[in-house]
């Protein structure tokens, strides 16, 4: 059997980092409010103004904490306040676009004064935002889960008794799927010419290993959804063909199928892919599809693959001085993608 390394490659998202204001205006902040200028042309007045109220609250939280003597007396609306923790909470720990298999919930409730007019401190909110983090993080670190991420904290205003107003807290931790693989132990496929599996049958002249890694990328295409009021439309159609010689992992594996020898002479176990090579196989030709091409291609950011076609070869690599080669040979169609407004271009019909 041969040894193959699978990597994985993991997104992994990034906590929100609380700074106090700047007193200097040097290159560097320069720098940074051109970026946020260009980022915010695309921005709506939505997510601007969330952004600056997100800004302005984690900016007085992280003041009060680092200066407990200051007593700001500020009030603010309790729901006001209730939004604004749980949005400052979640914007510094929650990891909402992992994938998780599975999710445990706890919850519980804490209290906070109000006043007459249901308002509360601001200074309240700084000590009651200190016992969330903690109430949180021991639900966390006692979830047993192998590999945990946190996913949501929602808050919800409850009653108020005696000017103590109640808040229920609901936390959710998730198992991160970072092991899913599309074959199972049972996917030990002949690499090519439709042979089926290993033992040459359940392939009906239709199956093999370059087909069935081809159907695990297609049903795993990920999928991109348009605003409202908005479709996607395509052009520039390009063909992309890889003989599979071209790319390899850290360890010198080929990302996609291919095997060569100068005799011409394969063995079986060459000809078998086994269920951890299909999984290899069929990370390394995402990782070539999603990642490798667009970049040595130097192809634009709406440039996105739409179907692939892989069959699995046995012929002479002209790449390789004409050597004799097992491989699945790859051809991967994208297009440049564009927003439209429906109702100027309607959308797509059955023929």
């Amino acid at each position: 059997m041969k040894k193959i390394k699978v990597i994985l490659g993991l997104a992994v998202s990034a906590i929100i980092v609380a700074v106090l204001i700047l007193n200097s205006c040097g290159k560097q902040e320069l720098v940074e409010q051109t970026v946020t200028d260009k980022q915010e042309n695309k921005m709506s007045e939505q997510d601007i103004s969330f952004q600056d109220n997100l800004v302005q609250f984690r900016d007085k939280v992280n003041y009060i904490r680092k200066n407990p003597e200051y007593k700001s007396g500020e009030i603010m609306d309790s729901d006001e306040a209730i939004l604004h923790m749980e949005s400052l909470f979640n914007a510094t720990y929650s990891f909402n676009d992992e994938h998780y298999t599975k999710t445990k919930t706890d919850k519980t409730t804490i209290q906070i004064g109000v006043n007459e007019n249901d308002e509360v401190s601001l200074d309240d909110v700084v000590v009651t935002f200190g016992e969330i983090i903690n109430i949180v993080t021991q639900f966390y670190y006692q979830c047993d889960f192998n590999q945990k991420g946190f996913l949501l904290l929602d808050l919800e205003k409850g009653e108020t008794t005696n000017n103590q107003l109640e808040i229920s807290m609901r936390s959710v931790i998730g198992e991160k799927d970072s092991e899913w693989e599309p074959f199972g132990p049972d996917d030990d496929w002949w690499y090519g010419y439709k042979k089926g599996d290993c033992d040459w049958i359940n392939g009906n002249g239709i199956f093999d290993a370059a087909v069935k890694i081809q159907e695990a990328i297609m049903n795993n295409k990920p999928l991109v959804y348009p605003p409202p009021g908005y479709r996607f439309a395509y052009s520039d159609y390009e063909l992309i063909e890889r003989f599979g010689h071209e790319y390899k992992d850290e360890s010198g594996a080929y990302l996609i199928f291919y095997f060569e020898n100068e005799l011409g002479s394969f063995t079986w176990d060459d000809k078998c892919l086994v269920p951890d090579e299909m999984n290899f196989h069929y990370f390394g030709e995402e990782e070539v599809i999603y990642n490798i091409l667009p970049v040595e291609l130097n192809k634009p950011a709406n440039w996105v693959f739409m179907e692939c076609f892989l069959e699995g070869l046995s012929e002479e690599n002209p790449g390789a001085g004409d050597i004799p080669s097992i491989h699945h040979n790859n051809e991967l169609t994208y297009a440049l993608r564009y927003l439209v407004a429906v109702g100027v271009i309607d959308p797509p019909i059955e023929l």
